[in-house]
């Protein structure tokens, strides 16, 4: 096929998270089977969006991009499909979701309802795709380094920004641990110790965090994904489940768990002191977990399986 890949990005952009790592290896593989042109670099790929221009689009005036966005055009047929890591529904998600030249449009924060309500009757289009750690960082080496240790501190580990997750604010001290800043190789050095990880969103259900605790085999606490992924993350059997409470309020139409009430956080305390002495269930979640991160979401068969879903639908 002749191919031309549309992906904001500059020298700033490569420095930055994980996936933009991703989409470089991407092109690279691309390009040994393909005829490639790129469309992707942009001086302010960092702090703005990028308007894309090209024949086979509904809207002439350009579809704009975001830097966590990687779109591929069949300059053969003039059709594309685009790859999105976005926390939220984007222009690029949605814009051309009539036209016909769009096949298919794959999400990272996939939450079916909320789908279907901006896409309609082009629902089909749509589909979960992977996530990814925050950094591209040797998480291997940290998780064979949990694969010699014995005991583990017992309390939730949970690092990172609380001013918008104010559930934070209600766990019991003693249960989970502070929330100091920490450089990211202390980070997982830290990590690797505890016996489980909490979940809690970001901007977006999905977090980096939660990559990174099935890369390195730590079972982590959450209530129920909402959002999907391209393979089902089952709960209690890759992550430990809490049942999704309607309680929880919404942000942008979608229940949020960051924005849990007192009662929430007690809830996951609750779970947390009924599984934490069960070292075969939490070994159990562990292993499946890491598992599902080697086949699914690994350097090499993220990029094997996502050639592999171009292949199909372009």
């Amino acid at each position: 096929m002749r191919l031309r890949i549309h992906n904001p990005t500059n020298h700033l952009t490569k420095q930055n998270r994980d996936y933009n790592v991703f989409w470089d290896d991407l092109t690279n593989e691309l390009k040994k089977e393909h005829s490639v042109i790129e469309n992707r670099h942009y001086d302010n790929a960092h702090f703005e969006r990028f308007n894309v221009k090209f024949d086979s689009l509904n809207n002439q005036d350009g579809l704009l991009m975001m830097e966590c966005e990687y779109l591929i055009e069949n300059l053969d047929t003039n059709e594309f499909i685009i790859f999105s890591v976005s926390d939220d529904l984007t222009h690029c998600i949605l814009d051309e979701r009539s036209n016909p030249k769009l096949k298919k449009v794959f999400l990272s924060q996939f939450i079916d309802y909320k789908v279907k309500h901006h896409v309609n009757n082009y629902y089909d289009k749509y589909s979960p795709w992977i996530y990814f750690p925050s950094f591209n960082i040797d998480l291997d080496s940290y998780y064979q380094k949990r694969l010699t240790l014995t005991n583990f501190i017992d309390k939730l580990y949970f690092k990172g920004a609380t001013n918008h997750r104010p559930i934070l604010d209600f766990f019991d001290k003693d249960l989970i641990t502070d929330n100091h800043s920490i450089n990211t190789e202390n980070y997982f050095d830290d990590l690797i110790k505890y016996s489980v990880g909490l979940s809690v969103a970001g901007v977006g259900e999905l977090c980096y965090r939660d990559v990174e605790y099935m890369a390195l085999g730590i079972p982590f606490i959450r209530y129920e994904f909402q959002t999907e992924l391209l393979e089902p993350l089952i709960p209690n059997y890759h992550y430990i489940s809490i049942p999704y409470d309607l309680s929880i309020p919404k942000h942008n139409d979608v229940h949020t768990d960051r924005l849990g009430l007192y009662k929430h956080s007690k809830i996951i305390e609750s779970k947390f002191k009924e599984v934490v002495s069960n070292k075969e269930f939490l070994n159990f979640i562990g292993k499946n977990s890491r598992k599902y991160y080697e086949e699914f979401l690994s350097p090499k068969n993220r990029l094997k399986n996502t050639i592999s879903l171009i292949n199909k639908h372009l």
